[in-house]
């Protein structure tokens, strides 16, 4: 048995929906109930994945059937990095000590690839980078990051182990994205993380139209997105025959929408000891 870590990369926005919602937002994001952070479906990442899985004599060995299990068996994907705007560098990846901790606990578990140990714990009023360059002059002349409404003295190269692991992962062949990962890598605390899953997603507002062209009258209804650039993560067992290696596809369509440009992502898959 193996256990293959899978990076998923939001390269447009991903509606992983819950059908309806009971309060503003009339579509939301799929999101853990505990910790509220968002998630992708393990059954929206395997039917994806089955949906395009090209040997047909082999799909119901890799993903199953009504009578029987797959080879494959899927986590949930969870979130590890959210892209947050940034007053100084257009946007960073913000993640927190709990997602870090509970993903290489994980890792641990499963026997799959080995993360970083030491995790960095700023207070509400820092966030961890390897430089300041993301950060805008604010008081005396020093750095300070700015994501929204929030603002955090910048404390450099902290962060520096888990930067370079994600991004080797994140990015193996791509040396410019990974210089680039490497520059708006931020560690924020739990409780400010946990402010920006909240309200740094993206809710875009729709109107129905009828068959004149006009909106129809109280048509209007919010929807929420991840943004382009959230990195989530899931766990892929391996228990037969069927390798992940075999379903992964580079590029792949994930959610709803897909026919107005959402759910666009690319996977990256990382080894464990067999």
């Amino acid at each position: 048995m193996a256990v293959k870590l899978l990076f998923i990369h939001a390269l447009t926005s991903i509606h992983p929906g819950t059908g309806q919602g009971v309060g503003t937002i009339d579509l939301p994001i799929a999101r853990e109930r505990a910790t509220n952070l968002p998630i992708i479906p393990g059954s929206t990442l395997k039917g994806c994945l089955r949906a395009r899985f090209e040997d047909g004599d082999r799909k119901d060995e890799a993903f199953g059937k009504s009578n029987a299990q797959g080879k494959l068996r899927f986590s949930d994907a969870r979130l590890l990095l959210l892209p947050v705007r940034c007053a100084g560098s257009t946007f960073v990846w913000a993640t927190c000590p709990y997602v870090l901790r509970r993903f290489q606990r994980d890792c641990a578990l499963l026997g799959a690839a080995t993360p970083p140990q030491v995790i960095p714990v700023p207070s509400d009023e820092a966030a961890d980078m390897l430089d300041s360059s993301a950060g805008i002059a604010l008081e005396e002349g020093k750095p300070r990051l700015v994501l929204e409404d929030l603002d955090f003295k910048i404390r450099e190269a902290l962060a520096k182990e888990w930067a370079e692991w994600i991004a080797d992962l994140l990015f193996p062949d791509d040396e410019p994205w990974r210089k680039e990962f490497l520059k708006r890598f931020a560690i924020v605390s739990d409780g400010n993380f946990d402010y920006l899953c909240e309200f740094a997603t993206e809710v875009n507002a729709h109107i129905k139209i009828d068959e004149s062209g006009r909106a129809e009258a109280q048509a209007l209804w919010y929807e929420e997105t991840l943004p382009a650039e959230t990195v989530l993560v899931a766990l892929i067992e391996e228990t037969g025959a069927v390798a992940a290696t075999e379903v992964v596809r580079t590029v792949i369509k994930l959610g709803g929408n897909e026919t107005t440009g959402q759910g666009l992502a690319r996977l990256a898959l990382a080894g464990g000891p067999a």
